[in-house]
């Protein structure tokens, strides 16, 4: 059924979609942009150049922790806000800050719930599964997260970052998995955007990942 335009919380959307441009904002910071954009980002934050080289990740930490703090809220009032609330694609600001907060359990049980009732796409709710399951130390089941150590380069010896897909449940039948949940893309389709060559690992092989 289509949502009519008298269905949308209009003064919600808004909330979410000024939450949203605070989520990603910020991480534009990391992005290959000009130094003149990443001064401007920070400007209306109110950091100054000096503050980000020194900071970094903790300025965009800090702001995370704003941001979950203003969703749980709405949560308390309105449950999850899906499409059937504020539209799409302002349904998945929620989620996304969620992600990116260290609430992912709390919330998870809602999220699925959202996924079911098709207020948001089920892929998130495997995003958001699979996170939680890579940060407890456990193999994912979608190969959606992605993971990396710093290693030493036996030709160089150097010290490189090594990125790598985060172990997988069962690798053998994770298309098969990815395709069920609505994802468009392999595995090995996936890992290449990500600019990873797609091998499988286990746990034991993270573990023997070091700078030794």
């Amino acid at each position: 059924m289509n949502i009519s335009a008298q269905e949308i919380n209009y003064d919600l959307k808004v909330k979410l979609d000024s939450i949203e441009e605070k989520d990603q904002e910020l991480r534009k910071l990391f992005y290959p942009i000009s130094n003149e954009e990443k001064k401007s980002i920070l400007t209306k934050f109110g950091y100054t150049w000096e503050e980000f080289k020194e900071k970094g990740w903790e300025i965009v930490s800090k702001q995370d922790t704003i941001n979950i703090q203003q969703i749980s809220s709405i949560i308390d009032e309105y449950g999850y806000p899906g499409k059937s609330i504020v539209g799409k694609p302002t349904n998945t600001v929620t989620w996304s800050v969620i992600q990116h907060s260290k609430r992912i359990e709390k919330y998870l049980p809602l999220v699925k719930k959202a996924g079911l009732e098709n207020e948001i796409p089920m892929t998130l709710v495997a995003m958001m599964e699979d996170r939680l399951l890579m940060y407890k130390g456990l193999p994912q089941k979608y190969g959606t997260q992605a993971s990396g150590r710093e290693i030493k380069d036996p030709k160089t010896d150097e010290i490189v970052w090594e990125s790598f897909i985060w172990p997988i449940e069962t690798p053998s039948s994770v298309n098969r998995l990815r395709k069920e949940i609505g994802f468009k893309q392999s595995i090995e389709e996936s890992a290449k955007d990500m600019d990873i060559d797609y091998k499988v690992l286990t746990l034991e092989d993270i573990k023997s990942i070091s700078t030794n």
